[in-house]
Formats: structure tokens, C-alpha cells, sequence
């Protein structure tokens, strides 16, 4: 698997309106039509073939990506191996973890086919919360949901497989 930054291409307005629905309407679901508008302006779409890497276990987080097309995978390398933790799709942040703790990132994310994301640089993300303390509200209410909602899922998944 090869590790890259993407092809950057050009974000057309009836997808970035499209893409805003998805996005505000779940994972960012805080976020205003102006704060969206912020967000494309400042953020650019790159395209992810298979398998390429977009972001590797132990890297450290600097941006944040949404999935405007496609899937990902969500892997945890091992010495036997990848274990794939899960599957992400239209909508969804990537790359939060490490973003918000400043750690290295806890598993691989690999393009599952071709997929386009919206990379949201963390230079960004701090000029805009620093300007405007209300988006900053917003914005890191929307993560703090989506990681909750992402840790109530692993917990299913635990019970699932333990016995008590």
C-alpha cells in the first residue's frame, strides 16, 4: 500500500452543496450553511485511489478529511497482519483522533477503491476557531458527537463478543 497526499481537483458548487447536506445533516451536524461555506473555502478535495493510505497508524494529526465519495478502511497494523476495525463512508471525518489529542494516529485509514475527501488542513481549523468562537462551539460539539456516537458502536461491538 502506497502512502500519499492525493490529487487535489476542484470542489464544483452542486457537489459541495451536495456533500454539505450529508456532511451537516450527520457527522458535523452543528455546523451552519455559513460555517459550511467556511469550511469548503477553506479546504481542498483530493482523490485517493485503492488501497492508497491516506493517513498512517502513529502518524501524527494535522488535519481532518471528510469522505465526499467512496470508502475507507479503518486498519490497525499488526506483526500477522491488518486488522480491519471498520468501514467508513459518504459523510464521515476521518483523522479526528489524532487531530483533537495531537497523538499519533491509532490505525491506518486506506482507500477502499477510489474515494475523494475533503482535507481540512488543522492550520485552517485553528484560524477559524480562533476568528469565530461560536463556530468553534459548533464545530467541536460535532466532533465530540461523532465520537461518542463511534464509541457507543465499539461498545456494542465488545459486548457482542464478551461474555459477563
Amino acid at each position: 500500500m502506497s502512502h500519499s497526499h492525493g490529487t487535489s481537483i476542484l470542489l464544483d458548487p452542486g457537489r459541495a452543496d451536495a456533500l454539505r447536506g450529508i456532511v451537516v445533516g450527520g457527522t458535523l451536524n452543528r455546523l451552519t450553511r455559513d460555517d459550511w461555506q467556511s469550511v469548503l473555502d477553506h479546504s481542498e478535495l483530493r482523490q485517493y485511489h485503492a488501497d492508497q493510505i491516506i493517513l498512517r497508524q502513529g502518524q501524527l494529526g494535522s488535519a481532518l478529511w471528510v469522505i465526499a465519495e467512496g470508502e475507507v478502511r479503518i486498519e490497525r497494523a499488526e506483526d500477522s497482519g491488518a486488522t480491519l476495525l471498520a468501514r467508513l463512508g459518504l459523510g464521515s471525518v476521518i483523522g479526528e483522533m489524532s487531530f483533537l489529542d495531537e497523538s499519533g494516529a491509532s490505525a491506518n485509514v486506506v482507500a477502499d477503491g477510489d474515494v475523494m475527501l475533503l482535507h481540512f488542513s488543522g492550520s485552517s481549523i485553528r484560524t477559524m476557531t480562533e476568528e469565530s468562537p461560536e463556530f468553534a462551539a459548533r464545530f467541536f460539539h460535532s466532533l465530540a458527537a461523532t465520537l461518542s456516537r463511534r464509541l457507543r458502536a465499539a461498545n456494542e461491538q465488545i459486548q457482542g463478543t464478551w461474555t459477563i
